[in-house]
């Protein structure tokens, strides 16, 4: 009995098949390295919760006990000056929590989320919407470095000293000309930013919620075009949070009892630091 012969249209069906998807998934990932050396500057998104509630969320409310009194990270984003922004750049990067644990305390201080609980959820969608496309910067390529970097890059460009030293306080009753901010903070990024504010019915101008700085691929500052959203040109409300009295810009004082004291003053802002000492 002859041995029967394979199936020769089936196999070659089955091969064509294979380098179908081959080629499928070389295309995209050729689409994805596209996209990262399309990357033309960071958007560094710093925000303050206090305003973000007050309108972002509309009918929901924020976690109270996630909300911040100084400006926290929202995210650095790789952008382009072209219409489609890089997003998404390499779904092989995985996210590993485990891998960010010698940053963890000082994101959970300045990188927080105020609409989940779990942080690593939001932290999870930054690196895979946002990190995976940074990788053409050595200080941001890979997990710890993207998280790291940014966490550098915040505490080197604070937002809340800025402003304090140019006399822009949290207020509920004075409102601010939105030229002014703009001015208090080119003093020291000496580059235009962008705002964002959003609408609240207890406040007769738009609420400040995040400010943005754009940063070329050395993390340079440089001038943003004029993209900010919802703040018009007149005046706008710099909110205090509920919580604030004497010393609205202090870090939580639970945090500081949880760590010994020297570690602590290494992670607050040079400006917190003054108050503390």
């Amino acid at each position: 009995m002859r041995p029967s012969r394979p199936n020769v249209d089936a196999m070659d069906a089955m091969h064509c098949l294979v380098v179908f998807f081959t080629l499928i998934a070389l295309s995209t990932v050729s689409v994805n390295a596209a996209q990262v050396e399309n990357v033309t500057y960071f958007m560094f998104s710093q925000q303050w919760s206090p305003g973000y509630c007050s309108g972002a969320l509309q009918n929901k409310r924020c976690i109270t006990e996630n909300e911040r009194n100084f400006w926290t990270i929202h995210g650095l984003w790789p952008s382009s000056n072209k219409s489609i922004q890089p997003e998404f750049c390499n779904t092989t990067m995985r996210y590993n929590a485990t891998v960010l644990k010698p940053l963890e305390e000082r994101m959970n201080l300045y990188w927080p989320s105020v609409t989940v609980s779990n942080f690593n959820i939001f932290w999870k969608h930054e690196w895979q919407k946002h990190g995976t496309c940074a990788t053409m910067v050595p200080q941001l390529n890979g997990l710890l470095n993207f998280f790291n970097g940014t966490l550098n890059l915040y505490l080197h460009h604070n937002i809340t000293e800025y402003l304090l030293n140019s006399g822009v306080v949290p207020s509920s009753t004075k409102p601010y000309k939105l030229q002014d901010i703009r001015e208090a903070l080119l003093d020291d990024v000496k580059e235009s930013v962008n705002f964002v504010c959003y609408n609240n019915k207890n406040y007769t101008a738009p609420v400040l919620a995040e400010i943005r700085l754009c940063m070329d691929r050395e993390l340079q500052p440089i001038n943003c075009a004029y993209r900010s959203s919802g703040c018009g040109k007149g005046d706008v409300y710099y909110i205090p949070h509920d919580k604030d009295v004497a010393s609205p810009l202090l870090p939580p004082s639970t945090w500081l009892l949880n760590i010994s004291w020297i570690l602590a003053l290494s992670a607050i802002p040079v400006p917190l630091r003054r108050l503390l000492l």
